[in-house]
């Protein structure tokens, strides 16, 4: 009679598994095929993220050989080509490079425009701003005062990377435009705020004293204003990427970065 109860409990027991396995296998082999698509997916986006940055950074070197070459326009020209298919990274510092280029053939122009573009395509606040700033001390130079208050006052903010170099640059907009005021301001903030980069503060306070000395006040150059920075270099998480220190990057990014 035992052995009877049990197997009638065992029947009872296989005819609920079969009941739950039809009613729920179909979900749990969906989910389980969905598992392994999304697995297959994320290691082929790797794969073919990797080939990606191979290609992107072979074709990187082989511009900037053309720029050591002396054949700037062809770089430029392989660099503009270059943003329009490289992974995130690539694509900023392939604009930048190009920008940097113009410079060289002394098209202000159309570097502040490559910079413009660089700016777009970082994601990064520290190479989204460096490229909008470099873009900012091509208009200094240029003596588009107007142009460069515009570009340098969203720059200047107390969080932003290069809050003091905007800063910076728009006492010298400033006072290139004749607002002395402004600039003295400008200046006497850098000059004894703690924290403002060294290099800011010294040229500050000599900037004052020939104020005061009502001689003139040169505007720093690029290469003054970011010598003591450390730019990260933007590119993809990859053993091919190019690796370069902060002094490389700058000069990568532009060239009077």
């Amino acid at each position: 009679m035992v052995d009877f109860i049990n197997e009638v409990e065992e029947e009872l027991r296989k005819d609920k598994y079969n009941d739950l396995l039809k009613k729920f296998g179909p979900l749990i082999v969906t989910i389980i095929v969905a598992i392994v698509a999304v697995a297959g997916y994320v290691e082929y986006k790797k794969y073919s993220d990797g080939v990606k940055a191979r290609k992107a950074s072979a074709s990187f070197v082989a511009a900037d050989k053309l720029a050591d070459e002396g054949d700037l326009q062809a770089a430029i020209d392989k660099f503009l080509a270059l943003a329009e298919v490289s992974p995130e990274g690539y694509t900023g510092l392939s604009y930048s490079r190009a920008a940097a280029l113009k410079v060289q053939l002394g098209d202000m122009d159309g570097a502040v425009n490559l910079f413009d573009r660089a700016a777009g395509a970082f994601t990064k606040p520290i190479h989204k701003d460096l490229a909008s700033l470099k873009a900012a001390y091509i208009l200094m130079d240029e003596g588009r005062y107007d142009d460069v208050k515009a570009r340098a006052n969203s720059l200047s903010v107390d969080d932003a990377p290069y809050a003091d170099l905007a800063k910076e640059l728009l006492a010298h907009a400033a006072l290139q435009s004749g607002d002395e005021q402004t600039a003295r301001t400008q200046f006497t903030y850098l000059s004894n705020v703690p924290g403002v980069l060294n290099g800011v503060k010294m040229r500050a306070e000599q900037s004052l004293l020939l104020m005061n000395a009502s001689r003139a006040v040169p505007a720093p150059t690029l290469e003054e204003s970011t010598e003591d920075l450390e730019v990260p270099t933007p590119g993809v998480e990859t053993p091919e990427a190019p690796q370069m220190d902060a002094e490389q990057a700058q000069d990568t990014i532009e060239d009077p970065q």
